[in-house]
């Protein structure tokens, strides 16, 4: 499978309460490499509202998920991460830091996504950041 098909294989259809079935999709993600973990970290930090799911589950989820593989981008977007689990926002400038730090890693597109909805933007510097970092790494810069 690769990385476009996984894409459209979880995308709206995690299975939150399968941990059989979850923990098989990080082992997948880790796999085919590229940006396919930070797509699992995206989906689990972006629960829909119409799942329900205790807190402590999520919290298993996501340390599983980071436990699975290592990498420098993990640390990075950490705080974004536990922003959405924990039902808080970051402040814009964080999410700033975050996407700055970020920027070195071409091609994290999935968690330059997290950290955009991590904060609440309500003047759309962030999304202009993002924007901004997204061409910067398609150009090559």
């Amino acid at each position: 499978m690769n990385y476009e098909e996984f894409y459209y294989s979880i995308d709206c259809k995690f299975p939150y309460h399968d941990e059989s079935e979850w923990k098989r999709i990080v082992a997948q993600s880790i796999e085919i490499g590229e940006d396919a973990p930070f797509l699992v970290l995206h989906e689990i930090c972006r629960m829909p509202a119409s799942e329900k799911l205790e807190h402590a589950k999520h919290m298993e989820m996501y340390k599983y998920w980071k436990d699975s593989f290592s990498s420098p981008v993990q640390e990075i977007v950490e705080p974004a991460s536990l922003s959405y689990i924990n039902k808080m926002e970051l402040s814009d400038n964080e999410a700033l830091d975050i996407m700055d730090k970020l920027s070195e890693y071409p091609e994290s597109y999935s968690a330059l996504q997290v950290v955009l909805f991590s904060c609440p933007d309500d003047d759309e510097i962030v999304d202009d950041k993002y924007q901004e970092t997204i061409r910067l790494w398609k150009s090559g810069a």
